[in-house]
């Protein structure tokens, strides 16, 4: 006569995984397939069903991490795309403006020197950072996690 080997696969998955954000203790697990709680605890010390649990559920918070950062990543490059943009508009203006000045159609003075310096540099700076935010994000520097090797 043999003895039938119990198949704890299904009660495993259901312990390790849960159901949506719900994990049932050992206890539910063995009402669940009527098992006995004591060969199932058992069981579970024996292949690590827990520590297989706290693992998934960092995997599981890691993958939400990351797929957070990656919107705001997006949102980041196309802040800094529209600030490289506003400052080709400026420098577009000011390139305008001294068209109208060699033409004769404006008069040109220091204030108008200052005004044209001042903006110019804040448009090189809006450029440089944007440029900066944009390589820092294509190159990976701006990850909330630079080295998970088993994702």
């Amino acid at each position: 006569m043999s003895i039938k080997r119990i198949d704890y696969k299904e009660a495993r998955e259901y312990y390790i995984k849960g159901e949506g954000d719900e994990y049932p203790s050992l206890y539910d697990v063995a009402r669940e397939f009527k098992y006995s709680l004591s060969t199932l605890r058992k069981k579970a010390a024996n292949e690590g069903w827990l520590k297989k649990r706290k693992e998934r559920l960092k995997l599981k918070e890691i993958i939400n991490i990351r797929k957070e950062f990656m919107g705001k990543a997006s949102k980041l490059t196309n802040v800094s795309l529209n600030a490289i943009s506003a400052a080709e508009y400026i420098i577009n203006q000011i390139k305008d403006e001294q068209k109208q000045i060699e033409l004769g159609n404006k008069i040109f003075d220091v204030h108008l020197a200052t005004k044209q310096i001042w903006a110019l540099n804040n448009a090189m700076k809006l450029v440089e950072k944007g440029n900066e935010t944009l390589d820092e994000i294509e190159n990976g520097y701006m990850s909330p996690f630079s080295d998970i090797g088993y994702l």
